[in-house]
C-alpha cells in the first residue's frame, strides 16, 4: 500500500514538473492580411513543429520548453508585409506574448523580454543611422556638401555603428550560457570583429563549437592569424587571363616589395581606388616594387574587360569564382578592395593600404 501511495505520489510530482515546463506563446498579428492564415513554429533548422490559424488578428500555439529550445515564429512568408514577419523566441516556461508589428515585440518570460529591448535599441540606432545617409545623400546631390559636413555627418555615423556592434557584443556575451544568445552568436557571428568573436568563443563549449557555422568562424579566425602581420605570405595558384597557372609565389619573396590587390571590376570601391593603384605602379615600378591583382570576379569578359578599362598593367589572377574563390577564406577576406604588402621575403607587413597612405608607405621603403 505504501508503494502504490508512493508511486501515485510521484506520479502527481512528474505531472506538475511537465506543466511547469509549459510554455504559452500568445500572439497578434496588425496586419489584417494575415487574417485567416497560418503561423508557423519552427526549429533553427526551418523544420516546421507547430502552427496555428490567426483569427481576428490572434493566435496561440502551446508546446514544450523542457530543453529551453530557440524557436523562429514564422508568418505566411508568401504574403508580402511591411512588418516583421518572423522573430526567433527562447521556449522559456511561462506565457510568451508576441505581437508582430513594425517590429515583432516578444515579452512575458525574461529572455524574451531582454532580446526585444536589444531589439529595440537596435532599431532606433538603425533609424538614426538611416537618416545620416539620407541627409548626407541630400546635401550631397544638392551641392551642400562640403568637408566640414563630410566629416561631421560620417563621424556620427560611425559613432552610432559602433553603438550598435557594442550592444550586439554585450548582448550575445551576457546570453551566451542560454540558447538564444547562443544562436545569435553562432548566425550573426560575422558582425563581431576577430577579438570579440575570440572573447565569445572562450565562453562556449565543445558541443557548440562543433556547430557548422562557428566551425566556419574558427577556421577564418585560423586562417586570419596565418595571415596577420609579420607572417609570410601564404600561397595559392590561380590562372592568368590567358588560362595559364600563377602562383604568388612567382612574384612574392623575390626581392621586391609586393602589393597583393585583392578586387573585382564589379565592385565600385575598387574601380575607385584603382586609380590610386595605378599611380603607386607608375611611380614605384622601377624602384623594386610590384602588383598581383587577386579578382574575386565572377565572369571571365568582365574581368578583361576591367583590366583593359582600368589600365591594369600588372599581373592578374583570378579563378572567377566570386566570393566562392580559394583566397577568400585563405587570406579571410570580408571586403574588397582588400590589400596586403609583403617585403622583399615575403613577410606581411601592413593591409589595407590605399590612396596617399599606400604612398606615403612606399615612398617609405623605397625612396
Amino acid at each position: 500500500m505504501k508503494k502504490i501511495l508512493f508511486l501515485f505520489l510521484t506520479a502527481i510530482l512528474l505531472v506538475g514538473c511537465q506543466n511547469d515546463n509549459k510554455t504559452s506563446i500568445q500572439g497578434t498579428v496588425m496586419d489584417p492580411a494575415f487574417e485567416g492564415k497560418m503561423v508557423f513554429l519552427k526549429d533553427t533548422a526551418s523544420v516546421n513543429l507547430d502552427s496555428a490559424i490567426i483569427r481576428n488578428g490572434n493566435f496561440s500555439i502551446k508546446t514544450n520548453s523542457d530543453s529551453s529550445s530557440v524557436r523562429i515564429l514564422m508568418l505566411d512568408e508568401r504574403i508580402d508585409s511591411k512588418n516583421d514577419t518572423e522573430v526567433a523566441i527562447l521556449l522559456e516556461s511561462g506565457t510568451i506574448r508576441v505581437a508582430f508589428d513594425t517590429i515583432a515585440i516578444v515579452t512575458g518570460t525574461p529572455v524574451n523580454q531582454t532580446y526585444t529591448d536589444y531589439r529595440l535599441k537596435i532599431r532606433d540606432i538603425s533609424d538614426k543611422m538611416r537618416a545620416l545617409s539620407v541627409q548626407y545623400n541630400e546635401a550631397a546631390s544638392q551641392g551642400a556638401m562640403n568637408d566640414s559636413l563630410d566629416a561631421q555627418i560620417n563621424q556620427a555615423y560611425d559613432a552610432l555603428a559602433s553603438e550598435r556592434l557594442q550592444l550586439s557584443f554585450d548582448f550575445v556575451k551576457n546570453n551566451i550560457s542560454n540558447s538564444l544568445g547562443r544562436y545569435i552568436f553562432a548566425t550573426k557571428g560575422q558582425m563581431f570583429d576577430s577579438e570579440q568573436q575570440k572573447q565569445l568563443l572562450a565562453l562556449t563549449d565543445d558541443v557548440f563549437k562543433k556547430q557548422a557555422s562557428v566551425q566556419k568562424m574558427i577556421r577564418r579566425l585560423e586562417n586570419e592569424e596565418r595571415v596577420s602581420i609579420g607572417k609570410k605570405f601564404v600561397e595559392f595558384t590561380l590562372k592568368d587571363p590567358s588560362g595559364n597557372d600563377v602562383s604568388l609565389s612567382d612574384y612574392a619573396g623575390k626581392g621586391k616589395y609586393v602589393l597583393i590587390d585583392f578586387w573585382a571590376s564589379w565592385c565600385p570601391p575598387c574601380r575607385e581606388e584603382m586609380p590610386n593603384v595605378v599611380k603607386a605602379y607608375a611611380k614605384y615600378k622601377n624602384k623594386g616594387f610590384e602588383i598581383v591583382g587577386v579578382s574575386l570576379d565572377k565572369d571571365h569578359d568582365a574581368w578583361v574587360k576591367g583590366i583593359k578599362d582600368l589600365n591594369i598593367t600588372w599581373p592578374q589572377m583570378s579563378d572567377v569564382k566570386f566570393w566562392d574563390s580559394q583566397v577568400v577564406d585563405l587570406y579571410a577576406i570580408d571586403g574588397i578592395p582588400h590589400t596586403v604588402l609583403l617585403d622583399k621575403d615575403g613577410i606581411i607587413i601592413a593591409k589595407d593600404l590605399r590612396g596617399d597612405e599606400l604612398d606615403r608607405k612606399l615612398s617609405e621603403l623605397l625612396q
